[in-house]
């Protein structure tokens, strides 16, 4: 057998793996949302008088069906095209806008957002000098704030709930406009299932239009930065990587692995001048930001808002089926160790980043090898401080399932395709879980034998993807 044929007959075989995980990833994800959808929205139909219900349930229906039918039957192989692609993004984007008109959200949450939002959008740099509670930095409100003045000149008339919605629905289709974009940069096109599976994620769904919590506008600006190292946008690295950093308190976990980078192409003089761009530009936006917010001689405000939130949930997980869930610690007050172990979890993790860009580097010239080294250390950040660290929420692992997915792009591996698909399935059924009890006011996830499955299964894919991750690596440095 010569080796074109060899490599021809991989390839088919790599191939049908795919279709295997995608048809499999169908009908778990077919059958998670019919009983989500059966216990939280067929009531609509049959019990509500409330005309905007009842079309919606329908419609939600009819979209799991279609969802389910392409993942199963539709044809794996065929890319996707333009025409069809714009018409999913249209569908999309108006599903979403349809669940997030009917659907309330996470009372909590989408109070404090709509408080926020008010506030912010007539006195935008004082908020935080008020004597209200507030854990969210301004990057996201300012969103908010944009949007809710945009409505008021405009005199269009929109719910408080669907407004604070929409910057999110809007970042699910630009994530997929962008992960076109990047599979044609790394030599591919997009498959009509890939867009699918991303454009019609369940877990992206709940958290943009029926949660109204910010995660989707947080993943895209993830997936804004990784673009920007893929394409050189050097000014617009900065500008994202400032800009998480006052969007989500979290980001504060990953915020190293950029540092990293810069320190790493400082030291080995690679695009020493690229490099600088993007620490001149992180710089200047996070320092107007800084003082753009900063309440009343109060300098160092920063350090003590971030202190503030890391102190904020002293339990050792808050509705996160993680190891601490599964040995029946959900919402237990930990007392004052909860910073410690989280340093020690941090530590570990970066330890590990330290390992594999030791091990993989080699102080490559090598950009793109690089980028793939630092979604790899984003995976392991991610997996390990969602299982491992206190204080976690149901909806942390998303920042998993997206190093993930950036790395499936990259490298087109079959078990990254795996690991993203479990990671999504047991984010879904965590987060669904917690959405449903919260819409009858209840913020407790009791310790159920199902709930604990999905607790070990998360457990099990942290240890998985880092045997593979390990494993590649070890493969790599035998071949140098």
């Amino acid at each position: 057998m010569t080796n074109k044929k060899f490599e021809a007959i991989n390839k088919q075989d790599i191939e049908n793996e795919k279709d295997g995980v995608i048809i499999v990833y169908g009908i778990l994800t077919t059958i998670l949302l019919l009983s989500w959808w059966i216990f939280n929205l067929s009531e609509a139909i049959f019990k509500s008088r409330q005309p905007d219900r009842i079309i919606v349930g329908i419609t939600t229906l009819i979209g799991i069906i279609l969802y389910s039918y392409y993942l199963i039957f539709g044809d794996k192989k065929s890319f996707v095209t333009k025409a069809e692609l714009i018409w999913m993004l249209i569908v999309a984007f108006f599903v979403r806008l349809a669940l997030g008109r009917a659907v309330s959200g996470h009372p909590i949450d989408v109070n404090c957002f709509k408080a926020w939002m008010n506030i912010i959008s007539n006195d935008m740099f004082n908020i935080y000098e008020k004597n209200i509670f507030i854990d969210y930095l301004p990057g996201y409100l300012i969103v908010l704030a944009l949007f809710k003045n945009i409505v008021s000149i405009v005199s269009y008339s929109i719910s408080e709930e669907l407004l604070i919605k929409l910057p999110n629905i809007i970042a699910d289709v630009a994530i997929i406009i962008m992960v076109l974009g990047l599979k044609r940069k790394f030599g591919s096109r997009l498959k009509r299932v890939e867009s699918i599976v991303v454009l019609f994620n369940p877990v992206l769904i709940m958290l943009s239009s029926l949660w109204g919590q910010c995660d989707s506008f947080v993943s895209m600006l993830f997936v804004t930065l990784f673009a920007s190292l893929v394409y050189n946008y050097h000014i617009l690295t900065g500008c994202v990587t400032a800009y998480l950093l006052f969007t989500k308190p979290q980001f504060i976990l990953f915020l190293p692995l950029v540092i990293l980078y810069w320190i790493y192409n400082l030291w080995i003089r690679n695009n020493t001048k690229d490099v600088i761009k993007q620490i001149i530009s992180f710089g200047i936006l996070i320092s107007a930001l800084y003082f753009l917010f900063m309440p009343y001689k109060n300098i160092l405000w920063l350090p003590a808002f971030f202190a503030k939130v890391a102190g904020e949930y002293p339990y050792y997980t808050v509705n996160a089926f993680n190891i601490y869930y599964a040995a029946g610690l959900n919402w237990v007050k930990i007392g004052g160790m909860y910073n410690f172990i989280n340093l020690i979890v941090l530590a570990i993790a970066y330890i590990l980043v330290l390992v594999q860009f030791g091990l993989g580097l080699n102080k490559t010239n090598d950009k793109i090898v690089q980028i793939k080294y630092l979604m790899q250390g984003g995976l392991i950040v991610g997996l390990l401080s969602y299982n491992f660290m206190t204080g976690m929420h149901e909806r942390y692992a998303i920042f998993a399932w997206l190093f993930c997915l950036m790395l499936y792009l990259m490298s087109d591996d079959i078990i990254l395709l795996r690991g993203a698909v479990v990671i999504s399935l047991l984010l879904f059924m965590n987060i669904s879980k917690v959405l449903d009890l919260s819409l009858s006011n209840i913020y407790f996830v009791q310790r159920e034998f199902s709930n604990f499955l999905v607790a070990i299964a998360n457990i099990m894919i942290l240890i998985v993807l880092l045997y593979v991750i390990t494993y590649n690596l070890l493969k790599c440095k035998k071949k140098v």
